[in-house]
């Protein structure tokens, strides 16, 4: 691992980014196409199981201090296994990584230049993530506290601004959905929460761990409030059914905004927040599978990985999913078991599960 430090906010903060970055353009979109007007619950439930996620990660953290997920699970269940499920959480990260690298292009395709090749933006995204990545953890985590507050104003603004064309009885009857149909529809949006779990692979360069629960679990609290208002704000402008219906909801709400002819327009700031986001993301999924491969194959230094890496990232993304309706299908139907259900929250509760009992019984043994 590179000897470099950053502090507990700023981990804070990049996992911010990369809860935000994607998750507000979709989830609007499937919640209410499940629970109509209640999608706003979902995203609170979710966060129940973002801050779940959190204590996991954070308590397999302190049991194996100063060493990333990938270094810790070969001792937990052995070094056999424990390289396999490493090797698979690398695919894992190079994988969902391409899946965003193919989002990027796919909102810049549409929404900015139709006539131009997805390729094109993919490249050159992944060029910018190679560059950063290259510079160093530090360099690109700096980077993320100038681009951060740039995004959260922009998110405020569409949340904002559309209020006069909020007719907020869309939002009634509240709750008026089963449980079990609020719970189902909140593991899609948990799913994005559960990345928090990425955090186990920059434990080792923290500088402390005194406030990074702390900071994690109210990462995860301020990312479900940001999404439950955007729902709350598309569902009051459109209505439950109508959100569900369009592609991308945060996009439309950010049509509606129109001050005379003052401030027109402004949804170039989804594209810009956007950009700015699945940048910051696309560098910690790009981080996360170089150092995770690295580690797994005895090496000190990942940056030998990067160009092969940045070559797999745009061939996988130039083969995933080639529009929304189909992003959408695969993130309502299979990303909940392919994320929350399995890589991010079930897996690492059953390795503190078993390092929990592999300690008790080497202390009864002493």
């Amino acid at each position: 691992m590179e000897n470099c430090k950053i502090s507990e906010r700023q981990l804070a903060w990049l996992m911010t980014t990369a809860l935000l970055a994607t998750v507000i353009y979709f989830v609007p979109q499937i919640a209410t196409r499940s629970v109509e007007q209640d999608a706003w619950l979902t995203a609170a439930i979710a966060t129940i199981w973002g801050i779940i996620n959190v204590l996991v990660i954070m308590a397999l953290g302190r049991l194996f201090p100063g060493l990333t997920l990938l270094e810790y699970i070969p001792l937990i269940i052995g070094k056999p296994l424990g390289k396999l499920l490493g090797a698979l959480y690398a695919v894992w990260f190079l994988l969902i990584g391409a899946f965003v690298l193919r989002e990027l292009g796919m909102l810049l395709n549409i929404a900015v230049m139709p006539e131009t090749p997805t390729a094109v933006f993919t490249v050159t995204g992944i060029a910018l993530v190679f560059y950063a990545v290259r510079s160093g953890l530090e360099v690109w985590t700096r980077v993320n506290e100038v681009l951060l507050p740039i995004i959260l104003l922009a998110i405020i603004a569409v949340i904002v601004l559309p209020i006069p064309s909020m007719d907020f009885r869309r939002l009634l009857p509240i709750a008026d959905h089963p449980i079990g149909a609020l719970l189902a529809s909140s593991f899609v949006s948990a799913s994005w929460r559960g990345e928090v779990f990425m955090a186990s692979m920059f434990l080792p360069a923290l500088s402390g761990l005194q406030r990074s629960t702390r900071n994690l679990v109210l990462v995860v609290v301020l990312v479900g409030l940001i999404l439950a208002a955007i729902e709350v704000a598309a569902v009051a402008t459109f209505g439950g059914v109508q959100t569900g219906q369009l592609e991308l909801p945060v996009f439309s709400l950010a049509r509606m905004i129109n001050l005379g002819k003052v401030l027109d327009r402004v949804e170039v700031l989804i594209v810009f927040t956007w950009i700015l986001g699945n940048f910051v993301k696309l560098c910690i999924f790009m981080y996360c599978f170089v150092l995770g491969t690295s580690q797994l194959v005895g090496c000190k230094q990942y940056q030998f990985l990067l160009f092969p890496a940045a070559v797999l990232f745009v061939a996988l993304a130039d083969n995933e999913l080639q529009s929304v309706a189909e992003f959408t299908d695969f993130l309502t139907n299979v990303w909940a078991a392919y994320a929350l259900l399995s890589f991010e929250l079930v897996i690492p509760l059953f390795l503190y599960v078993v390092a929990c009992l592999r300690l008790r019984s080497k202390r009864r043994a002493t």
